[in-house]
């Protein structure tokens, strides 16, 4: 009865350990140098409310993009960051270049590689690469 007693809180207490720990991870975010052999810089999860405001930010970079009329051959050859954001099971992966004040990006997914201009500049995307928590 003793052992039975011990066993539920025990079990209960693994339980809300693991469910715990799953959460943070459905909401991750990798930013890698270059593209040879991609250096990580920042790897996030959504452990704090800071970190998640952060990943927000990151996405932000990619909404309300202008598309450039430039082919994608024309894209630099060495872009500066690989972006990965997993959201809720869902993987987007972004080549980012930063071209002078401005941050362009495609995504390698897409067949038509179309070139993005964000509306996020080069400075702000340091500030975020180089924020503390």
């Amino acid at each position: 009865m003793k052992k039975k007693i011990f066993f539920l809180p025990l079990a209960a207490l693994l339980i809300f350990t693991f469910t715990a720990c799953s959460s943070p991870d459905s909401w991750q975010l990798d930013l890698s140098q270059g593209c040879g052999t991609r250096m990580k810089l920042l790897h996030l999860n959504a452990s704090t409310e800071a970190r998640r405001k952060r990943l927000r930010d990151f996405e932000a970079l990619l909404e309300n993009a202008q598309p450039l009329e430039k082919d994608s051959s024309l894209f630099a050859y060495y872009p500066d960051y690989l972006l990965e954001i997993t959201h809720d099971g869902k993987k987007t992966t972004v080549v980012l270049d930063v071209n002078g004040e401005y941050l362009d990006f495609y995504y390698p997914e897409e067949s038509e590689s179309t070139i993005y201009r964000s509306a996020y500049t080069a400075a702000d995307l340091r500030k975020l690469i180089h924020q503390y928590d």
